[in-house]
């Protein structure tokens, strides 16, 4: 028997593994862990970010959730970019929190990939429970987009938050 080397023994093992958790799970099935049956999830608790739902509604407010053309709007003296009219503030306090978002603010939003990734990072900084005195919700992290990381106590962030619950269907 020849002795195998231990790349070639550790790229064997790998198949075997990959094989095998291919048998387990469906790759078609986008989320296996999720069935039409099972409860939504609304906190970061249950999902490790902002929930699908809860995405898609401040998408749907923010631009119909469509890249807008021009990428770039201006918004109470500032421009707001894409899908989820980001402020470059906004951008900026998601790259300080995690690394490598995206190339520049405007580049960023102009795809729903790195708008996305933008939001839930500026919400692992700021809609976290140890900030906000209890596991954020939906309404928290509407708000905290809207208003900014102490949004989800201002009265001015109300009105934001009813458009998204009216898209939740809540």
């Amino acid at each position: 028997m020849i002795p195998l080397r231990k790349p070639v023994y550790l790229m064997l093992y790998a198949i075997i593994l990959q094989n095998t958790f291919a048998c387990i799970v469906n790759p078609r099935d986008p989320d296996p862990t999720v069935r039409p049956t099972d409860p939504v999830p609304t906190t970061v608790a249950e999902t490790g970010g902002v929930p699908k739902d809860c995405m898609k509604c401040i998408c749907q407010v923010e631009s119909n959730c469509a890249i807008p053309n021009p990428v770039c709007k201006d918004d109470v003296g500032s421009l707001s970019c894409g899908p989820y009219q980001i402020k470059e503030a906004y951008y900026q306090d998601a790259e300080d929190y995690v690394e490598n978002l995206g190339t520049d603010w405007k580049s960023c939003t102009k795809t729903f990939d790195c708008s996305e990734r933008c939001v839930q990072a500026y919400m692992a900084r700021y809609a976290i429970e140890s900030r906000i005195g209890h596991d954020p919700t939906c309404e928290d992290f509407a708000r905290i987009h809207n208003g900014g990381p102490n949004g989800y106590k201002k009265e001015s962030t109300k009105g934001y938050w009813q458009k998204v619950k009216k898209c939740l269907n809540i």
